[in-house]
């Protein structure tokens, strides 16, 4: 039986009971644009894109009755889309204090994630949890890409060789061009994949993690008018998620190691 829209179907005691729903949200589509990020957005072997950032998007949009739009840019790009009210939210962001000047975070993460200093396997560099032990080591980072708030309050004090993917990164701390490299395991252990890297080729993390942070969905303050019915009906879906376990039941078919 097909209903109008904003009319809500209910069974009660048996009985069909059409009404008119007092939401107020009509079906709309909204662009959420974002990277290639192992796991949480990611472009699959078949062309479609993934990960469990873009499944909770898809769940969360179908219970709302909106058609989600996805598109990848390099990380620079489309942060840029959301800066400028370009595209309506940024998939997996790490909140930090300048993201929160143009982004309108969702309520609750939806994925805890945690860097690492990464070094060759045969490297004797040990640090004590504070950036100033690394003295001026030389550090191999992708620009724009977040691995906690202390290293980017501090960043201007470290010797930092960027490169514009991870990959490069790793081909650098290989050849002895950087002493370290700060990312998350689960881009890492793809990156050595894709470089084909034997595993006693593997650069290894060293404890203490560098950072223990959070993924979100960041929605373009530039459209916060536009956008603000549509932000709140999804952060209470997401909640709902996450207390529900539904979350942490979709993560079990993601594995990396660890």
């Amino acid at each position: 039986m097909l209903l109008p829209k904003k009319v809500l179907a209910i069974f009660r005691n048996g009985v069909l009971i059409l009404m008119l729903s007092t939401s107020g949200v009509n079906a709309e589509q909204y662009l959420f644009v974002g990277s290639n990020f192992p796991v949480l957005s990611e472009r699959l072997p078949d062309d479609t894109l993934g990960g469990i950032s873009i499944d909770i998007v898809r769940i969360i949009c179908k219970r709302l009755g909106h058609t989600p739009i996805f598109e990848f840019y390099p990380w620079v790009r489309a942060q840029a889309l959301v800066k400028t009210g370009q595209a309506d939210v940024l998939l997996v962001p790490y909140k930090t204090p300048e993201r929160e000047k143009w982004m309108d975070f969702t309520q609750v993460p939806f994925f805890e994630d945690k860097s690492f200093f990464f070094i060759r396997p045969d490297s004797r560099i040990t640090w004590d949890g504070t950036l100033g032990s690394i003295g001026r080591l030389r550090i191999g980072k992708v620009p724009e890409w977040s691995v906690g708030n202390v290293f980017e309050e501090q960043r201007s004090t470290l010797s930092i060789d960027y490169a514009p993917s991870i990959d490069l990164c790793f081909l650098k701390l290989i050849s002895n061009r950087v002493d370290l490299v700060p990312t998350q395991k689960r881009e890492a252990y793809k990156a050595f994949e894709r470089l084909g890297l034997s595993k006693d080729q593997y650069p290894v993390p060293i404890l203490p993690e560098l950072a223990n942070h959070y993924n979100y969905y960041g929605f373009s303050k530039k459209k916060q008018a536009q956008l603000k019915v549509f932000k709140a009906a999804f952060d209470r879906e997401l909640i709902i998620m996450k207390n529900s376990g539904k979350i942490a039941q979709l993560l079990q078919k993601y594995t990396w190691a660890d």
